[in-house]
């Protein structure tokens, strides 16, 4: 399953979401999933996480070129090919790095746009940031499963540009891609942004510094007893968990939601192109 992460009207958080979903994302024996920085401005994850530039998009880009990592996707039906080419972040998740810059980017993201199979056979969270016409990143967008689409519930003027998308989300769905909404800090109702959209709101995002300094990769400062037990208190879990966070467990939330999704929402492996506009 490929879930696209995305921003059409310049929502920030974008990486944040992406990298939680991937943290939380329900595992087994046989699903590791990878997330997969695609923005073509430009990755943070390598920054932020002090990772090489390989493994990462540069060398699956290149890889993908060869016949041999196509076929090892077709034949196998995993992604082995994929796992290959990710490096491991703090917490144990797989990550497929971006160049930090555009001009480097742009180029390894469109050669990922034109090798889609390589991103199937398990379940990839792609990051493509903010979603422009005519790009690599729509073309990928068009090609996946499941879209999550963040927005800022606090500024007017990004729901309203939102819903001035509606016929090319619409189009979206139509052609197989399941599409909701992520919210941040809204001041609407789900109702309303659902009735000026035309989309379902999956996900509230809280406001959680603390979520979002874990998910860059900075330290957490240590818990008193009473924070524990308010964590605890509230997930009924182990407190060392890092779900005790408000923004994990709303990611933890949105990605049973969308691993529960009725396989008729999900028609896998049927895609044509959506001009995303």
């Amino acid at each position: 399953m490929i879930i696209a992460v995305c921003s059409l009207s310049g929502a920030p958080g974008v990486t944040t979401l992406a990298t939680a979903l991937a943290a939380v994302w329900p595992t087994g024996p046989l699903t590791v999933p990878v997330l997969v920085e695609a923005d073509a401005s430009g990755g943070d994850l390598a920054v932020r996480h002090r990772l090489p530039g390989r493994p990462g998009l540069v060398s699956l880009a290149a890889s993908v070129r060869a016949s041999t990592e196509l076929s090892l996707v077709e034949e196998k039906g995993t992604h082995r090919a994929l796992l290959r080419h990710s490096a491991e972040i703090p917490g144990g998740l797989r990550a497929v790095t971006a160049p930090t810059t555009a001009h480097e980017a742009s180029a390894v993201v469109a050669a990922l746009a034109h090798r889609i199979q390589i991103l199937r056979g398990g379940v990839s969270v792609v990051d493509l940031g903010r979603v422009m016409p005519g790009t690599a990143g729509a073309h990928l967008l068009s090609l996946a499963d499941v879209a999550v689409v963040t927005v800022a519930g606090d500024d007017a003027a990004q729901i309203y540009r939102l819903s001035r998308c509606r016929d090319v989300l619409d189009a979206l769905a139509e052609n197989g891609t399941t599409v909701g909404l992520a919210v941040r800090d809204s001041r609407f109702s789900d109702a309303e942004i659902t009735a000026q959209t035309g989309l379902p709101v999956w996900a509230g995002l809280p406001h959680d510094p603390t979520g979002a300094a874990f998910l860059r990769g900075e330290p957490l400062r240590p818990r008193g007893l009473r924070e524990r037990f308010t964590a605890w208190s509230h997930t009924r879990q182990n407190p060392d968990t890092v779900e005790w966070m408000p923004l994990l467990a709303c990611a933890r939330r949105l990605a049973n939601h969308v691993d529960d999704l009725p396989p008729a929402c999900l028609h896998l492996g049927r895609r044509t192109e959506v001009a995303v506009a």
